[in-house]
């Protein structure tokens, strides 16, 4: 009866934490080093969220403290770099970014939070602010095609951009 149950506690023990594993990250996303990306946001005066996964595979990252010029926010800027030199970029900033986009279109990132999305021949967009953060995600591909062939390199959705958002926020 003993064996049992410690068997039954180290089943029960090994299944959470296999069910915790899986949540992190859907199919299609890729990590990051997010343990790199908390440091940069320690060094910040306001606490932004940040995303569980992102839509590429990380090669190499980069973030940025500095101030908004116009508006003297800190912000901090982290860029997402694959093997193929795709970028995504995020921003935080610390207030409102005073983004005026032409004809953004609305999407939902949650029930509180709507986001607005610009694709255009250069870059996607999504911008959203949640609990006095601005956050601005854009993701340009790589103008090199790996191996000659364009079907090598990534491209982005609008719905990946905004599962992205939605991860900030769970």
């Amino acid at each position: 009866m003993k064996t049992t149950r410690i068997i039954s506690t180290i089943f029960l023990i090994v299944l959470l934490i296999g069910c915790n594993s899986n949540k992190t990250i859907p199919e299609g996303f890729y990590s990051y080093d997010q343990e790199e990306v908390k440091t940069a946001v320690e060094t910040l005066t306001f606490q932004p969220e940040l995303p569980q996964f992102v839509p590429i595979k990380v090669e190499f990252q980069v973030s940025d403290h500095y101030t908004v010029t116009d508006t003297n926010s800190e912000a901090l800027d982290v860029s997402f770099y694959t093997i193929e030199n795709d970028l995504l970029s995020i921003q935080f900033v610390n207030g409102n970014l005073n983004e005026i986009a032409v004809d953004p279109e609305k999407v939902e990132i949650n029930d509180t939070i709507e986001g607005e999305y610009v694709d255009n021949s250069y870059a996607k967009t999504l911008y959203w602010e949640s609990a006095g953060v601005s956050y601005k995600m854009t993701y340009r591909a790589s103008t090199v095609i790996e191996n000659n062939n364009p079907e090598n390199n990534k491209n982005v959705t609008k719905e990946e951009m905004v599962k992205v958002a939605k991860s900030f926020h769970l």
